[in-house]
């Protein structure tokens, strides 16, 4: 940290917040605010002469609350810049640390908070976890017992530099304790709060537990668990050693804690996995290992820099496997957990990732983006009238598109990724996507559909899985019927109504719309988009006389190959089971209610050129 501090190249803004970000990849504005210290920083050296005058005790949040601070503080002993901050809601002003503090003149409490634009290039999401609240969680008496401690608040009595200098006491007595219980999984691995696991409990929790044995070899250390998991190097040496100890695991979580009010002894019920019986322990101190979950402000954050979050609430990664540190966003990086749960040698390892991710960008005067963005034709944008929509920004993952009153919506070319929400959703058909444009697609679905239609099942494949998983059924030599013609746009977010509808009307005997699943979906809400459209058509197209086994819709990914040809299997023997006379009276009797809806189709430029170019139905 005074190595940062000290860099030539790098700037420290403590104290701050991101207010703002706007721009793109390479051209980044952030809105910062410096919150005011009311000390000011070039004057305080950190003597520390002004804290012991102050009256006013608050509990210590680096200390976990075992300890208290002053209300004129520094968060602990190594804090870079070693600079004091008066906490003003809990200050009374008596100005006593003013007079300590006396010929530095160091103490302003004028100071008002100061907002600065900065231009970057890069941006690093760094902003780490939040320790899960375990008094959620009433069966295990946190909040109510004093002697049931979460393992950061032991970590802080075990520390040299901690509130106890390092003597290991429970906080009902001051005694050290004989006997000691480590809980495992405490809000996390649990359907009622958070279903992910940590990751690192196991191992913080052998840590604690091993060095309690080593200053403390008499003593008596259990650890309840559901699953031990000690997948990296030498974890599982660690946990062996840990066993020879003399720590006792027992496979099993608790249900209820509770407490001999006469000695603060601790009673622990639960199920012993490995006896087949419910048990209970005695036990004179309880620690809980409690989850690793989202910061609070991770939403509010997630709002600023355009990164969405996954179910689980951390950011999501572009993709889990192979951009595991970019943002979905181009030009901003995840390191740390942040992204996800993990421990310090995953977090070092995904942070240097992440510079150097950076520095790319930084060490180049110009940047590639790919070709396929979406375009608006001015002088079809109702808003370039006047009139209120902005659709297509309410459907564009990424912040692209700016829309305001009396102009038509304006797209960023280096925000835009292609996934053609906004082309699919637009009501007036004012934005097009370059390389996947409506002529072109309606141009295949004309040339596909153009000989015995209705032995034929049209699939709409976003590129990223479902196109890869037809690739896949055909590497793997996965047998399915020559049946089918597939078209690939994008994202599933692309796959516009109007395209199903005039693959009915061309007669189709069946339409397949295919995409990845929500998860994995490569726009961040692509998936989402396109599954909200495709759940109203399906009604839609029944209440317009389709058969409902005429059109399905499926996610499969880029790995399941035999999935997408089990599912073209099945269309086929459905498509083959109708009665062609039957199916053929459908088709003539829906087409004018399709040709009814598509009649502004051929006014999209370029369309009519299309339709003229293709061998007619």
């Amino acid at each position: 940290m005074v190595d940062a501090s000290r860099h030539p190249n790098i700037e420290l803004l403590t104290y701050t917040e991101v207010k703002r970000v706007e721009g793109f990849v390479g051209n980044f504005k952030v809105l910062v605010e410096q919150k005011p210290r009311y000390v000011i920083t070039d004057h305080c050296n950190g003597c520390g002469d002004c804290a012991p005058v102050c009256p006013i005790e608050v509990p210590n949040e680096f200390e976990e609350g075992i300890a208290p601070r002053k209300a004129i503080y520094i968060p602990h002993s190594q804090a870079v810049p070693l600079v004091y901050t008066i906490d003003l809601d809990n200050c009374i002003k008596c100005y006593k640390c003013v007079d300590a503090c006396g010929k530095l003149d160091a103490i302003d409490f004028g100071q008002q908070p100061q907002q600065k634009w900065l231009d970057v290039g890069s941006l690093i999401v760094a902003t780490g976890f939040d320790s899960f609240d375990p008094s959620e969680i009433t069966e295990y008496g946190y909040g109510r017992y004093e002697n049931v401690i979460t393992t950061l608040e032991l970590e802080r009595i075990n520390n040299t530099a901690g509130p106890t200098t390092g003597q290991i006491m429970r906080p009902s007595d001051k005694k050290m304790p004989q006997s000691v219980a480590f809980i495992q999984c405490v809000g996390s691995r649990d359907e009622r709060y958070n279903i992910y696991c940590s990751g690192f409990c196991c191992m913080y929790t052998i840590k604690n537990a091993l060095q309690w044995k080593q200053t403390h070899p008499d003593s008596d250390v259990t650890i309840f668990y559901m699953d031990i998991r000690t997948p990296s190097k030498g974890y599982e040496e660690f946990y062996r050693r840990a066993r020879e100890m003399g720590i006792r695991f027992i496979q099993g979580r608790p249900s209820i804690i509770t407490e001999d009010p006469n000695s603060g002894n601790l009673f622990i019920q639960a199920e012993d996995v490995g006896l087949g019986q419910v048990i209970e322990l005695e036990s004179e101190l309880v620690v809980l290992s409690t989850a690793a979950v989202p910061r609070a402000d991770t939403d509010e954050m997630g709002s600023v820099l355009n990164i969405s979050r996954s179910p689980s609430g951390f950011f999501m990664e572009y993709h889990p496997k192979l951009r595991p540190v970019d943002s979905p966003t181009d030009g901003i990086f995840l390191a740390g957990a942040a992204q996800g749960p993990k421990d310090i040698p995953a977090s070092v390892a995904q942070g240097s990732g992440a510079a150097s991710r950076a520095t790319r960008i930084l060490n180049s005067d110009t940047w590639e983006i790919e070709p396929i963005i979406a375009h608006v034709w001015e002088d079809r944008c109702i808003s370039a009238k006047g009139k209120k929509c902005g659709i297509c920004a309410t459907k564009c993952p990424y912040n692209a598109i700016i829309v305001e009153q009396g102009k038509a919506a304006e797209i960023t070319p280096a925000k835009c990724h292609g996934c053609g929400a906004c082309v699919a959703e637009c009501p007036h058909n004012a934005i097009t996507q370059l390389h996947f444009t409506d002529a072109q697609i309606i141009a295949q679905l004309h040339a596909l559909l153009a000989h015995e239609p209705e032995k034929k099942i049209l699939a709409f494949m976003c590129h990223w899985c479902s196109y890869g998983g037809a690739d896949n059924a055909g590497t793997s030599h996965f047998e399915y019927p020559a049946s089918s013609r597939g078209i690939r746009v994008m994202c599933s977010a692309r796959m516009d109504q109007d395209f199903i509808f005039e693959a009915f009307r061309l007669g189709a005997g069946m339409v397949l719309v295919s995409g990845c699943h929500p998860q994995d979906c490569h726009y961040i809400s692509g998936q989402q988009v396109g599954a909200a459209r495709f759940d109203k058509l399906a009604k839609r197209l029944e209440k317009m006389g389709i058969s409902p086994e005429r059109y399905r819709v499926e996610w499969i990914s880029a790995a399941e190959g035999a999935k997408y040809a089990r599912v073209i299997k099945e269309m086929d023997e459905t498509l083959k089971s109708l009665d062609p006379k039957a199916l053929k009276e459908e088709i003539e009797r829906t087409r004018p209610e399709f040709e009814r809806r598509l009649r502004r189709l051929p006014e999209i430029p370029d369309v009519a050129e299309a339709l003229e170019m293709t061998v007619p139905a």
